[in-house]
């Protein structure tokens, strides 16, 4: 729905069901932010048996990796405007590199034999990195599908609310459902744990970017891209990486924001 308001300016309402579908995108990463962040380094220490400090520094330390992916893919998404709108293959794609790439993180690496510790490192720091490029994939189209959802005041609380409930959806469920797995199947420290929980969250995060696929259906196409008043202005490639070399304090952001 799209109107103008006494300014003149283009006013783009959402449906309530857009309102209440789309934060669920937000729903769909935070199952991953549970699954990896929060295990990932018990995963790396006492199954794969790396050093635990590895495992922590590596997290931290692909903060940086983010840092630099985020404004690429953000690039990405920008240039993007196919048969398939801006948003949704981003949601999608992102969501399947995620899934592929717990997978084989949580059930594929124990099999590596420990005589080749090496090829267990590779292929953890690896596998993460990959995650995160998912990652990135999908958040970026949270904040910025929003803009195409709609752009009138009077619906930000209602989508706040909505937002809230589906960020609050995935990581409740995960959190859930982690400790009734350790009780029934094993323990943090077993490679049966991670085979019972990277399933579940991966089938529950694909349902909640289904869900969120739908709610931005309608609105991702071009006709409602820049509404709100101004024009849009091609970027140049060469000016995001002016911004991650030369602005300290966006740079600082990037990295505080990052998983």
């Amino acid at each position: 729905m799209s109107e103008k308001n006494q300014a003149g300016e283009t006013l783009n309402r959402a449906k309530p069901y857009q309102l209440m579908l789309f934060p669920l995108n937000n729903g769909a990463t935070n199952v991953y932010f549970v699954l990896v962040l929060s295990y990932i380094a018990t995963f790396g220490s006492n199954v794969l048996a790396l050093g635990i400090l590895f495992a922590s520094i590596m997290v931290t330390g692909m903060r940086l990796f983010d840092a630099v992916t985020d404004p690429i893919i953000g690039a990405l998404i920008d240039r993007t405007n196919g048969k398939f709108g801006k948003f949704r293959p981003f949601m999608v794609i992102g969501n399947l590199i995620m899934a592929a790439s717990v997978l084989c993180l949580y059930l594929a690496t124990p099999f590596i034999p420990a005589t080749m510790v090496w090829l267990r490192y590779t292929a953890f720091v690896s596998l993460y990195a990959v995650w995160v490029i998912g990652y990135t994939f999908q958040t970026s189209c949270t904040r910025s599908g929003t803009t195409v959802l709609t752009n009138d005041p009077n619906q930000r609380p209602m989508f706040t609310i909505f937002n809230t409930v589906g960020s609050l959806l995935g990581m409740g469920v995960m959190q859930f459902m982690a400790p009734i797995i350790r009780a029934n199947v094993a323990d943090y420290s077993s490679p049966a744990f991670y085979r019972v929980l990277a399933p579940v969250g991966i089938a529950l995060s694909m349902v909640l970017t289904l869900l969120a696929v739908i709610g931005i259906w309608e609105k991702d196409q071009p006709k409602y891209y820049g509404l709100g008043g101004g024009t849009q202005e091609k970027v140049k490639v060469s000016e995001y990486v002016e911004i991650i070399k030369h602005n300290r304090p966006m740079q600082r952001l990037m990295v505080a924001g990052s998983p």
